[in-house]
C-alpha cells in the first residue's frame, strides 16, 4: 500500500503544477509491483497492456520505472470539470445580485491549479481572481471554525426554494384549467406550493418566516418541500420532492374554521427546522430536517 499513496501523492503533486498550455509529457515514478500486477491479472507485461488500450503513442514506460504520459491526456482529464465549474460560474455571474461582483476569491485543492487558474482568466477577463495562501485547506479551517464558533457564519445562499402544499383559490392566469377543483361553488386548486424561500435567497442565521393558513380536516399531513426552481406552481412539479411529513391532529371540539395553523421555517443553519402551530390550542408540531444531504 506505501508503494501505491507514493504513486498517488505524486500524480497529486504533478497534476497541481500542470498548467493550461503545458506541451511537456507528465513523468510518474511507477514501483516495481505495479509491473508485477499486471502481469499476475492481465497476463500482459505493463507495456502490452499500455499497447492493447490504444495509449501507446501517449502513454509509455520510459526506462525501469517512469510512466510518460503526453500533456493532451493530462489536458482532458481536466476539461470536463472545469468546463463545468465555469459554465456554473458564469451562471452565478449572470444573477442581478452579481452584477458589481469584480472579485473571485478560490479555495479548496482544485484553487491551486495553474491550470483552473489560467482557464477562469482566459474566460473572465474583466474578473480578478485571487487565491489565498494554501487554498486546500481553506475548506477544512472553515469547517473547524465553524465547529468551535458556529455564529461565525451570519448567513447562507439557500439552494432550493422550500416550502409546503397549500389549498389556494383558482387563478385562470397562473393554474392550468385541469387543476382546478369545485369546493362548495368555489374554484380551487390542490398542491399549490407555498413559497416560504426561493433558491439562491440569501437568508441571515436564525430567520424565520412563518404563513398563516386555514386547515381543511381535523387530521392531516403537512408536507415538506424543495425544488430547484425559483416560482414553482404546484408541489407535484417536475423537480420538487418532499423531505419530510408533518403530522396533524386538531381538536375536534373546537370549529375547525377556529383553528388557524401557523407553520414557520427556521433557516440559517445547516438543518432546517419547521414548526407547525394551532393557533387555537397553542399545539406545536416539529420537524428538523439536515439540508446538507
Amino acid at each position: 500500500m506505501y508503494d501505491y499513496f507514493d504513486m498517488i501523492r505524486e500524480f497529486e503533486v504533478k497534476k497541481r503544477k500542470f498548467e493550461f498550455d503545458s506541451q511537456t509529457d507528465i513523468t510518474f515514478h511507477i514501483p516495481v509491483v505495479l509491473k508485477e500486477i499486471s502481469e499476475e491479472q492481465c497476463h500482459q507485461s505493463l507495456t502490452d497492456r499500455l499497447v492493447s488500450l490504444k495509449y501507446s503513442e501517449k502513454v509509455f514506460l520510459s526506462g525501469r520505472d517512469k510512466l510518460c504520459i503526453n500533456s493532451s491526456i493530462m489536458q482532458s482529464w481536466f476539461k470536463d470539470p472545469v468546463s463545468k465549474m465555469m459554465n456554473h460560474i458564469s451562471s452565478v455571474l449572470k444573477e442581478e445580485r452579481m452584477k458589481d461582483v469584480g472579485l473571485i476569491v478560490k479555495v479548496g485543492g482544485f484553487a491551486e491549479s495553474p491550470y483552473v487558474q489560467q482557464m477562469i482568466r482566459k474566460e473572465l477577463p474583466g474578473k480578478h481572481l485571487l487565491i489565498p495562501g494554501e487554498a486546500g485547506l481553506a475548506v477544512l479551517k472553515g469547517a473547524v471554525m465553524f465547529g468551535h464558533k458556529p455564529d461565525i457564519i451570519s448567513s447562507r445562499v439557500i439552494d432550493y426554494t422550500y416550502g409546503r402544499p397549500v389549498v389556494e383559490p383558482y387563478d385562470e392566469n397562473k393554474h392550468p384549467a385541469d387543476k382546478k377543483i369545485n369546493n362548495n361553488g368555489y374554484w380551487e386548486v390542490d398542491h399549490a406550493f407555498l413559497i416560504f424561500v426561493r433558491a439562491n435567497e440569501d437568508v441571515p442565521v436564525d430567520s424565520k418566516v412563518t404563513h398563516v393558513t386555514n386547515p381543511n380536516s381535523i387530521h392531516s399531513r403537512i408536507g415538506i418541500y424543495r425544488t430547484k426552481d425559483r416560482d414553482p406552481v404546484f408541489t407535484t412539479d417536475p423537480g420538487c420532492e418532499q423531505l419530510g411529513e408533518i403530522e396533524i391532529n386538531r381538536d375536534e371540539t373546537i370549529p375547525l374554521e377556529e383553528q388557524k395553523n401557523k407553520t414557520t421555517f427556521m433557516f440559517g443553519d445547516t438543518e432546517l427546522h419547521v414548526m407547525c402551530e394551532n393557533v387555537k390550542t397553542g399545539k406545536v408540531e416539529t420537524l428538523t430536517i439536515d439540508l446538507s444531504q
